[in-house]
């Protein structure tokens, strides 16, 4: 399921007639906090999870092809103007970056700070709103042993081989645990509640090879 993007000003967004009604202001994105946030070794910065993205009109696509639902998976794409657009996708595929762990009505919170909230404005094209119709709370879809790309940019983040020169960060998921010292001093923590509740470890990508 592909979503385009709906709402963005027109200036940005080709989809959008020029006599449209603006949409809602682009997602604000947080800025990372703590120490616990920085792969010091590799240089990089891990910003997942801090953001607020906005999708802008997408509901209507969606309910014709199916809502994203906790447990489903997806991958972010970048519209420009602070704005993405997502795409459905089996979880078992390269490309399936995140798992929606939780779909809350209206602007919410996700249980835990490490989760992307993306937020679903408006039920069409024609009719948008400056509220946010559902937030989908979205964890990193990986396994042990993935190594990951971009991951300073949530809708540009991926998986890669761990061999690839571009790869980044290798993951190490510890099942069961909701802990960010699980980690050590070495890696970034992303705690999810789920279910199933999880801690997903990003050190840089030449370590434990």
């Amino acid at each position: 399921m592909t979503t385009p993007p709906f709402g963005v000003p027109s200036a940005a967004n080709p989809f959008q007639p020029p006599s449209a009604p603006p949409g809602p202001p682009p997602g604000v994105r947080r800025g990372v906090g703590g120490t616990a946030k920085a792969l010091i070794a590799a240089g990089i910065v891990a910003a997942l999870g801090v953001g607020v993205l906005a999708a802008f009109g997408v509901a209507a696509i969606a309910r014709s092809a199916g809502t994203p639902v906790a447990g489903s998976c997806l991958y972010l794409s970048d519209v420009g103007s602070g704005s993405q657009s997502y795409h459905g996708i089996s979880c078992s595929e390269q490309r399936a970056t995140y798992r929606v762990d939780d779909v809350e009505n209206g602007s919410s919170s996700c249980h835990g700070d490490d989760y992307v909230r993306f937020q679903l404005f408006g039920a069409s094209s024609s009719s948008r709103s400056t509220s946010p119709r559902e937030t989908l709370c979205l964890a990193l879809n990986v396994s042990t042993g993935d190594c990951l790309r971009d991951v300073d940019d949530e809708a540009e983040v991926s998986k890669i081989s761990c061999s690839d020169p571009d790869a980044e960060a290798r993951v190490t998921v510890h099942d069961g645990e909701a802990s960010g010292d699980t980690c050590g001093d070495d890696g970034t923590a992303l705690v999810y509640a789920g279910p199933p509740e999880r801690t997903v470890c990003l050190a840089p990508a030449g370590e434990n090879i």
